[in-house]
């Protein structure tokens, strides 16, 4: 069935639900045990991408891929999981709780857990929910414009869009062991909301993280109304002081035990050997870890899910480059690995000689770079949209699939997934050819009738500053060149192949100098969601790119608030507009299936036209090949996530 009507089956289903159904105990006991038939899957991290974090309360200097869909989600899974079998829809099976019920207009929102265990025998209870809220309420400040970032109280929240989860909540209240009932400030589209907002609930162990230290006694300090931690040794008081958790100021003590697993989550030396984090309720839990980003997870044999883990590891390997990563496979030393795209050639010699099989790892992401409108120099030129019309009429989307991405990818419009097949969520005019296709015409007459002197392969400047029609526009001073740096992540070739491409055409095309920086990929997203906003500019960085498309989790419809809604927390550029905030709350509230439809098309519209980000051709997120032996890999996870507890070897 396509993709939009599975949604709304499910939903049709959900408010179908009886309480009856909900409070069924489904229970594998807290004795369950995995029986392992062995066998170490190795799997290749891309290069620059390891992770550094592994709470899943993750800000969004922290929130990748790496840290969430590929190592801290098979410690600690969701409330709810998305994906199943390949598809981006709630599964069902691999969800903590049951499906939730509406009821009050969908104003309350009713959730029940199923009866799972902790590894460490206690179950998972309503009480776990609550110690996931208190402390995220604690951790975003609705006073703070970039809710989520490095200036919030506590850890932050790389899901953070102002006025939405868990702002949008009135009250949450635990009505049973296993129920807690959601009162919501509005009227809410069921679908949207627990495709992006319950979905942001992680149960955590109250019973082993509600604490103030690591010697420091478990208690409930998320309810206390103030709490005072453990001043280091390096503070030079006598023994057993306090010190307040925000130094001269009252702290709540959700904040204080947030701020104490924030802390550990970023100790990455004591990872596989720290008390908190060997209370998992995934399948697995971790054995070894590195802070070059080497990972071996071994069975949680207390796992309540199904199914259970057989294989004996999972060994997640870090590489410095696509070319490290491609001797490991040419020899044979990688379970799954990928071949980069420049190296596609040897893929039937991998396939005979080191028996490999091949599978292209397609996501639901939409790739782009980012403008920083935020920087002083450089923002009031990528505020023009005039600018931006002329910058993507550069971007030869077709020419980089096909000379770089070994003929795998679709064109990109905007911001919904139409890849790697038809996606109804897409809206006609964003699936349909390029919208603003190579056009290097355009893209000078668009500058010079705004103001500028192009000079194509020399320097590019503003000859008519101004705000008039004709004029560079507002902020840009006169002879301003069209001068910009790109950050973007090292040791991925399809990328660099990329952004020399376009250097090079920006040069030729409209004497547009674009200066190329390189770091690794961990580090250029960090960079890039760290709170950027105009009362607080971020002046270290002007166009960027992560090396990896934006991933819809944990906003799994893709209604855009986590990007581009003014203020979101991984809104990397701060791209502010009242029109798309508009859109994009209307796809909130939707009271039906066709006035959703309408309003997610409306919204993705509008930003086709708008640019407020440089739409990168979508292609696969690895070329994946895999040992022909090992079973449970396909399909792989549509949100770019691992299911180690389906592989086997066979």
């Amino acid at each position: 069935m396509p993709l939009m009507r599975n949604r709304h089956l499910w939903l049709t289903t959900a408010l179908a639900l009886s309480a009856a159904l909900l409070v069924a105990a489904c229970s594998s006991g807290g004795g369950a045990t995995s029986k392992s038939t062995g066998g170490t899957v190795t799997f290749a991290e891309t290069p620059g991408n390891t992770p550094n974090y592994i709470s899943p309360m993750t800000s969004g200097a922290y929130y990748s891929v790496a840290n969430t869909s590929e190592f801290s989600y098979a410690f600690y899974p969701g409330l709810y999981w998305f994906g199943d079998h390949g598809e981006p829809i709630l599964n069902k099976t691999l969800s903590v709780a049951y499906v939730p019920v509406f009821s009050d207009h969908n104003t309350v929102a009713t959730v029940t857990l199923k009866h799972w265990f902790w590894s460490n025998g206690h179950p998972i209870t309503a009480r776990d929910i609550i110690f996931w809220m208190n402390l995220l309420s604690a951790s975003v400040d609705p006073s703070t414009p970039t809710i989520g970032s490095s200036s919030a109280p506590g850890p932050g929240w790389g899901a953070a869009v102002p006025g939405g989860f868990p702002q949008n909540v009135v009250s949450y209240t635990q009505t049973g062991t296993y129920t807690v009932r959601f009162k919501l400030n509005a009227s809410y589209n069921p679908l949207w909301y627990t495709y992006n907002e319950l979905s942001q609930i992680n149960p955590i162990p109250q019973n082993a993280w509600d604490k103030l230290s690591a010697s420091g006694p478990i208690g409930n300090y998320d309810m206390s109304a103030e709490a005072r931690i453990l001043a280091p040794a390096s503070a030079g008081l006598p023994a057993n002081s306090y010190l307040p958790a925000n130094p001269g100021t009252a702290t709540t003590g959700a904040l204080a035990v947030a701020q104490f697993i924030n802390s550990q989550s970023q100790d990455l030396s004591t990872y596989a050997t720290n008390p908190l984090w060997k209370v998992v309720a995934g399948p697995f839990k971790l054995s070894q870890f590195t802070a070059s980003g080497y990972v071996k997870m071994v069975p949680n044999k207390a796992y309540s899910g199904y199914p259970k883990p057989t294989i004996s590891a999972l060994v997640e390997e870090p590489f410095t480059s696509d070319a490290a990563e491609f001797n490991a496979l040419r020899a044979g030393n990688l379970t799954i690995g990928y071949i980069p795209s420049q190296d596609l050639a040897q893929k039937v010699s991998l396939e005979k000689t080191q028996g490999y099989s091949f599978s292209p790892w397609y996501s639901y992401s939409d790739a782009y770079s980012l403008y920083n409108f935020t920087n002083p120099t450089v923002g009031p030129i990528f505020k023009q949209l005039y600018f931006r019309q002329a910058f993507q009429s550069l971007v030869n989307q077709p020419q980089y699939i096909k000379d770089f991405a070994g003929g795998f990818g679709t064109i990109n419009n905007g911001p919904v997934p139409g890849y790697p097949s038809r996606n109804p969520d897409e809206s006609p005019l964003e699936a349909k050819g390029q919208y603003y296709p190579f056009d290097p015409s355009k893209a000078a007459s668009l500058l010079k009738d705004n103001g500028w002197t192009v000079n194509p392969g020399g320097v590019t400047v503003c000859g008519k500053p101004g705000t008039a029609s004709g004029d560079c526009g507002s902020g840009i001073a006169a002879n301003q060149a069209l001068t910009f740096t790109m950050l973007y992540a090292s040791g991925n070739t399809e990328l660099t192949n990329e952004m020399e491409a376009m250097q090079s055409t920006m040069k030729s095309v409209l004497g547009l100098t674009l200066n190329l920086k390189t770091a690794p990929g961990s580090q250029v997203f960090s960079t890039t969601l760290n709170g950027c906003t105009f009362a607080t500019p971020c002046t270290n960085w002007e166009l960027a790119d992560w090396g990896a498309a934006w991933v819809y989790s944990l906003d799994y419809l893709p209604t855009g608030g986590e990007i581009v809604a003014t203020g979101a927390a991984s809104n990397g550029g701060d791209y502010s507009n009242p029109t798309n905030d508009a859109n994009i709350a209307a796809t909130h509230t939707a009271p039906s299936q066709t006035a959703e439809i309408a309003a997610l098309f409306k919204y993705q519209d509008y930003l086709v036209q708008q640019l407020p980000l440089v739409w990168m051709p979508n292609t696969p997120y690895l070329l994946t090949m895999y040992k022909s032996n090992l079973k449970g890999l396909l399909p792989q996870g549509v949100y770019e996530e691992l299911y180690p507890q389906y592989y086997s070897f066979g």
